[in-house]
C-alpha cells in the first residue's frame, strides 16, 4: 500500500494569492491553476480580464506537471519526427507542452502542480514559482 500526499484548498489558495500577486505586478491578467497530487483542480482563479481561453489551458498545465510530475516546458523533443511527437495527443488533448506548468514536489513526492496562462513564457513561469516558493516558506524549505 502506497500513502500519497496531496496539497489542501488552504495551501492551493495561498499558492494563488502569492501567483496573483506576482502577475499583478507583472500587469498580466492571468489564469492560475492549482491542481492535486492526480492533476485534477482543487482551486482556479481568473483575474480580472484574463481571457476565457486561459482557463482550460492554465487548468491543463496544472493536469500535465503534476500528472507527469516535471515542469510543461521541458518537451523539447515533441516536434515532428522526435520522441515526443503527439505526446500532447494524450489524456484526451489535456496534455501541455508549453511553459507554464510546474509540478510540487515536497520531500521528493509530486504533492500538486500549478499552471498559469494568458502572460507570456516568462511572465507565466515567474507567477508559477512565486506561488510555489510562497508554499514552501510556509514549509520551512
Amino acid at each position: 500500500m502506497h500513502t500519497y500526499k496531496t496539497l489542501t484548498l488552504a495551501e492551493a489558495h495561498l499558492m494563488l494569492d502569492a501567483a496573483q500577486k506576482k502577475a499583478e505586478e507583472l500587469g498580466v491578467p492571468e489564469v492560475l491553476c492549482v491542481a492535486d497530487n492526480a492533476g485534477y483542480p482543487i482551486a482556479l482563479r481568473r483575474l480580472d480580464g484574463g481571457k476565457i481561453t486561459s482557463v482550460q489551458i492554465a487548468m491543463n498545465k496544472a493536469f500535465t506537471a503534476a500528472g507527469h510530475r516535471k515542469r510543461t516546458d521541458n518537451y523539447k523533443n515533441s516536434l515532428p519526427g522526435e520522441e515526443a511527437f503527439g505526446i500532447w495527443t494524450q489524456h484526451g488533448g489535456r496534455f501541455t507542452v508549453f511553459v507554464g506548468g510546474f509540478p510540487i514536489v515536497v520531500d521528493g513526492q509530486c504533492v500538486g502542480g500549478i499552471g498559469a496562462s494568458g502572460g507570456n513564457g516568462e511572465q507565466d513561469i515567474a507567477c508559477c514559482e512565486a506561488g510555489i516558493a510562497a508554499f514552501m516558506a510556509t514549509l520551512g524549505k
